[in-house]
């Protein structure tokens, strides 16, 4: 992988743990979880004049990203009422990239031996993270609901990795996907929660637009990184997200650095250089 891929991919990986920090702060995660999309297709808003009209042939995996990302945004709102960030993210995003790479594999797309080692490595890591905090609060709900959401971000991944390459464009789709997801969240906020939204949009709208934006970033480097590396490699990069979480929450929210935090954070290291060599 380029270096100049890798590196992007890592500040994508920034910017996700940061919207899902804001997500997990607020008192209703739905509702987050709503803002995030409304400040992320308010941003595509803005940006899609500006580029190409997607071909035809991108609209099948819109309408399937749109359906993976509508659950996901359930999911994750569920997840995060259930347990810490620390556990349920890890769970999330490290059991992620492996089902990438498997369903990669059986559609006749396999890696190379190295970068599987990169992946393996890569996602051994951030499950370290994962059974660190298991040991200290453990919730079964959310631990299954942490390993469901995990299917639907490997799911939203795979969609939208081969629709922006069918499509040539990794930001247009990227910005498509975004401004589209808006409406099936808010349409199912509404229905649920009714005018219940729209306090907690004046409350909190700044931020969680702030959250947005910084998901639209993340997913569009990762769509565009996908256009120009392999799905499965650029998946397991972008999963390096919970190593700046913990951080972060180390950093702000005075969580302590555990040896297996360490250990976990080494693995990551290492199986990022093997997915930039392999």
């Amino acid at each position: 992988m380029p270096s100049h891929i890798l590196l992007l991919v890592l500040g994508a990986a920034l910017l996700h743990a940061t919207w899902n920090i804001i997500v997990k702060g607020g008192d209703n995660k739905l509702f987050e979880s709503a803002l995030n999309a409304l400040g992320g297709g308010l941003g595509a808003l803005f940006i899609l004049p500006f580029l190409p009209p997607l071909p035809s042939v991108c609209w099948p995996y819109l309408a399937l990203s749109c359906c993976c990302h509508l659950t996901y945004y359930i999911c994750i709102s569920a997840a995060y009422r259930e347990v810490d960030l620390s556990l349920g993210y890890t769970i999330m995003r490290g059991c992620a990239p492996l089902i990438t790479s498997i369903v990669m594999l059986c559609l006749g797309q396999p890696l190379s031996l190295a970068s599987w080692g990169g992946v393996a490595i890569l996602c051994g890591g951030i499950l370290t993270l994962s059974l660190d905090n298991l040991k200290r609060h453990a919730s079964l709900r959310g631990i299954l609901i942490s390993l469901r959401t995990s299917f639907i971000i490997a799911g939203y991944t795979l969609a939208d990795g081969f629709g922006a390459s069918k499509g040539g464009d990794g930001v247009a789709y990227a910005c498509w996907i975004f401004f589209l997801n808006i409406f099936p969240l808010h349409i199912y906020v509404f229905v649920r929660h009714g005018r219940a939204y729209l306090p907690y949009l004046r409350q909190r709208g700044v931020i969680g637009i702030f959250g947005g934006l910084c998901g639209l970033g993340s997913y569009g480097i990762a769509i565009w990184a996908m256009t120009h590396a392999p799905i499965a490699m650029v998946a397991a990069l972008r999963e390096t997200s919970v190593i700046f979480g913990m951080l972060m929450a180390v950093v702000f929210l005075g969580e302590k650095l555990t040896l297996s935090r360490v250990a976990a954070v080494l693995l990551v290291c290492c199986g990022t250089m093997v997915l930039k060599y392999g």
